[in-house]
């Protein structure tokens, strides 16, 4: 008896679903495709419980007729590829022909159409992948698809949908990238009967990215344009002090579908380098135009990754297309001869520092008031400023050090032995002396465990964390990094941080921890976006959120690598530490604060032994 055997259609169909159909935001994805292939001018979307639920596409492009809809839920079906050279020259988004079979098979489906010019529509359902008879019905010209109970039938796959603001997020990221790149049709988005967005038909793209990302990124925005002749790039880069702590704000569209791809985003970092500070990403939205026959987008089931005949020559043209956007928009090396002056309530931590930054590279594309030096010492912060008086008490004694040997090193004098054995060099590190030998202390990475260990306490003690804002913070976002921020608002509540809807795309600070009050709060939430915004393995649990949390407030509160201390302060942070009776010989992330050097060691290198 033979043990290979045909599957059934069904299970065909559920799995291709789970290759297609990930979570809610896949749907979307796919039925938007059909819109956009249909020459779709209005595209609606109708969410319940962050499509979980409902999810509704409505269309007004060409639509189908009953002969269609008789064959749209059938496995490999499809009107955009008519033979095999079709497949090497794909100018539409959908081309496979299982997105549709995929839903129906895991889902209550039903798609209501009428073709243009035609008196009435029809309709069909699939449940679970049942397919039903095509049924005359009244219909506005193009095509409604509802997809209702997702994963109805499949309970593994529903336990792992996460909760309505994260799905949320991902399906707002989808139709983010559609609008970039279709300006001329108009989005709308609504969830639950409220309009999360909607977004008429704009002249351009430019007008798109002030919508999502606000007027002052498109007051600054770079135009770019390259062209070959089976290549041609169009697009916007930002400047550098727009930069990110991720890569989330890299789009990239081919031929209208967006991708990802290494050799363009090394294109992307390689001319960004030198202008942008270790481990932060540049902005940039690129369109790419390239001969269909010159790349393959079928080796992906989602389409997101493809394969360019010559990668070589498109990150060579992307790089030469970026970097001429750049040094155009720098009109000449400069100094600046006009000091910057900060105007008040933009003086405290990062707010003041992206103040002149900001301010510099205004004048720096100017060219006014300059003389000649490069361009990354304009736009390079050396820190942070962030007074360690703001985090300690320095009121107390100093600790009772014995120094006698570091008498004897040279560049230490009276002023610190009246202070205890201790000191600060390269603006990073404090040398303390102990009993029996030296300890090397990385100033932020011991304050930062300190400061975690103040945060746990003071939640498991149920204190208060935060302090009520005189002047409330309005914070705008991105569609995705809205709905993520509002998954964790429970969360950061716990953690005094109280946060408010505040319009479609805008949360409202109302209180704020204490130890965070010298850091600017719009960094904050860009910190906790690049930290949690796409790691959905902490979502999961409510102590890993919570750890993860407070390990960025911490970090953020703590003082930085590069900053320098008085001697009060450097007490302080030891007194703080002394006292302190948990674990502090590791930072939150695992890096040890205090190396040890035994007097016995330091006799032996000198040769004394």
């Amino acid at each position: 008896m033979s043990i290979i055997k045909i599957l059934p259609v069904s299970l065909i169909n559920k799995i291709a679903a789970g290759e297609v159909i990930e979570r809610p935001a896949s749907i979307v994805k796919e039925l938007v495709e059909n819109a956009i292939d249909a020459k779709a001018s209005k595209i609606d979307v109708y969410l319940e419980d962050g499509g979980r639920k409902l999810i509704r596409v409505t269309d007004d492009g060409i639509g189908m007729d009953a002969e269609d809809l008789a064959l749209a839920f059938q496995s490999h079906t499809t009107s955009k590829l008519q033979n095999e050279d079709d497949l090497f020259a794909i100018n539409t988004l959908g081309f496979r022909g299982e997105a549709l079979p995929s839903i129906g098979a895991v889902s209550h489906a039903c798609i209501i159409s009428r073709l243009r010019g035609t008196a009435s529509g029809a309709e069909i359902r699939i449940d679970g992948g049942a397919v039903g008879k095509v049924r005359e019905k009244g219909a506005p010209e193009g095509t409604q698809v509802e997809v209702r109970d997702l994963f109805f039938n499949m309970p593994v796959r529903k336990k792992f949908l996460k909760a309505i603001p994260t799905e949320m997020a991902h399906i707002a990221e989808v139709l983010t990238r559609f609008a970039l790149c279709y300006p001329s049709i108009h989005f709308t988005l609504t969830h639950n009967n409220r309009v999360v967005f909607n977004l008429p038909q704009v002249r351009d793209t430019a007008e798109r990215i002030a919508t999502f990302f606000g007027e002052e990124m498109r007051n600054h925005l770079i135009p770019v344009l390259h062209r070959e002749e089976l290549f041609t790039l169009t697009g916007f880069i930002v400047p550098p002090f727009f930069d990110k702590a991720n890569a989330r704000m890299m789009y990239i569209f081919l031929n209208g579908r967006y991708i990802k791809d290494n050799a363009i985003f090394r294109a992307i970092n390689e001319s960004y380098h030198g202008k942008l500070m270790h481990k932060r990403y540049p902005i940039v939205f690129l369109f790419l135009q390239v001969k269909p026959s010159e790349v393959d987008v079928n080796v992906h089931p989602t389409k997101i990754e493809v394969r360019f005949r010559n990668s070589s020559f498109i990150y060579s043209s992307v790089l030469t297309a970026l970097k001429e956007g750049l040094n155009k928009s720098e009109v000449k090396p400069v100094n600046f001869k006009n000091p910057v002056s900060i105007p008040e309530g933009k003086v405290s931590g990062a707010a003041g520092l992206d103040y002149i930054r900001k301010s510099l590279w205004e004048q720096y594309s100017s060219g006014k008031d300059t003389d000649k030096i490069p361009a990354s010492e304009i736009i390079k912060p050396e820190m942070e400023f962030t007074p360690l008086s703001a985090s300690f008490d320095t009121g107390s004694s100093a600790p009772n050090f014995q120094h006698s040997e570091l008498e004897t090193l040279p560049g230490i004098g009276n002023q610190y032995r009246e202070h205890g054995a201790y000191f600060q060099v390269h603006n990073t590190f404090i040398i303390e002396e102990i009993n029996g030998g030296l300890n090397i202390i990385d100033q932020h990475a011991l304050h930062e465990i300190i400061l975690y260990h103040e945060i746990e306490s003071s939640l498991q003690k149920a204190e208060k964390l935060s302090q009520r804002l005189l002047i409330p913070e309005l914070v705008e976002l991105g569609p995705k990094d809205f709905f993520c921020v509002i998954s964790l608002k429970e969360y950061l509540e716990l953690l005094g941080i109280e946060l408010e809807e505040f319009g479609h795309q805008t949360i409202v600070i109302r209180s704020f921890p204490q130890i965070l009050k010298n850091i600017n709060i719009r960094e904050f939430i860009e910190s906790l976006l690049a930290e949690l915004g796409d790691n959905e393995e902490y979502l999961k649990d409510k102590e890993k959120i919570l750890n993860k949390l407070m390990s960025i407030m911490a970090c953020k509160g703590a003082v930085k690598a590069g900053q320098k201390l008085e001697l009060e302060e450097i007490k302080a942070l030891l007194e703080k530490r002394n006292t302190m009776k948990l674990y502090t010989n590791n930072c939150p992330h695992g890096r040890p604060t205090t190396l040890f050097f035994s007097l016995n060691e330091l006799q032996k290198q000198f040769k004394r032994k």
